[in-house]
């Protein structure tokens, strides 16, 4: 399995003379079996480049799992070239809204307001498909999703083919008990959120378990954390050790913050990988970096 990324950084693109080297797109990530059928992860910025690079090799056929469906997982799915060439053909899979199937959050992207091409115009085959938590097979893929925290319907994706495993998280934040602190709560209601936090956690290690590629949402350090709580994303050692829990072989840490520059990546990942090596583990900790390939 071949995994290349297109997009890591979170939130907005960030293209410029600082942002070169890990890369300045939003997230999009290109998934190979060995017999070279096609995984698309989101559909942020780096799509087009990918789009642009997949022109000229003859109908394509390919499946695009989309996490959720904030903007910059989304912003350039109508940029992807592919989709206006007949003969192309798309299966889209992403979350079920509660007022809204996935096709319909979509189709509404393209609005005239917002954009001049409608989705009825793409020349390709556009075939949608709402997820929920479930497992299915997509060609020698088999899909398996869980619901991840964050303020929107979002799903994580665990991608198996070739006796191989990678975990895709979208975007994500540790789920935690919001009514600790609260004077109004009472013990017994806080109690009963810890269980349902600790059922989580439980089962994100377990989904993570044994996997040989993870793309972790890493956003913020443990110093930031604390004033972004709740914006939905994950600190730096908190999807460490998740990944040590797991057993997992290679984390790459993702979802880059858009005003952290390339050198301050350079210096944070000589620290993450620091703290992976006082653990007693054999997780390889890296910094995800646009256009990089990693051979599972």
């Amino acid at each position: 399995m071949l995994m290349k990324v297109w997009g890591n950084r979170g939130s907005i693109s960030v293209p410029g003379k600082d942002t070169v080297r890990y890369g300045g797109n939003t997230s999009c990530y290109e998934v190979r079996s060995s017999s070279g059928e096609l995984i698309i992860l989101d559909a942020g910025t780096g799509i087009r480049n990918l789009g642009n690079t997949l022109m000229g090799q003859g109908k394509i056929e390919a499946t695009l799992l989309f996490s959720h469906t904030h903007y910059d997982h989304v912003i350039g799915y109508p940029f992807f070239t592919p989709f206006y060439i007949p003969g192309n053909k798309f299966n889209l899979y992403g979350p079920v809204h509660y007022e809204k199937s996935f096709e319909k959050v979509m189709y509404d992207l393209l609005d005239y307001s917002f954009f001049p091409v409608r989705m009825d115009e793409f020349g390709s085959e556009l075939n949608f498909h709402d997820l929920k938590e479930e497992s299915i097979n997509i060609g020698p893929f088999k899909i398996e999703t869980m619901y991840s925290n964050h303020p929107v319907t979002t799903l994580a994706y665990k991608i198996t083919t070739d006796d191989k495993t990678i975990i895709y998280t979208g975007d994500f934040e540790q789920w935690s008990n919001y009514l600790a602190g609260d004077p109004k709560a009472s013990e017994e209601e806080i109690e009963e959120i810890d269980i349902i936090v600790e059922e989580q956690l439980e089962r994100w290690v377990e989904f993570f378990k044994d996997s040989d590629l993870v793309i972790h949402d890493a956003q913020y350090t443990p110093e930031e954390y604390g004033k972004f709580k709740g914006w939905g994303h994950t600190s730096m050692p908190t999807a460490i050790d998740t990944c040590i829990k797991a057993n997992v072989k290679k984390v790459l840490l993702s979802h880059h913050d858009p005003n952290r520059t390339d050198d301050q990546l350079d210096e944070l990942e000589i620290r993450w990988k620091e703290y992976a090596a006082q653990k007693d583990t054999d997780l390889v900790v890296e910094f995800s970096v646009e256009e990089q390939s990693y051979q599972l």
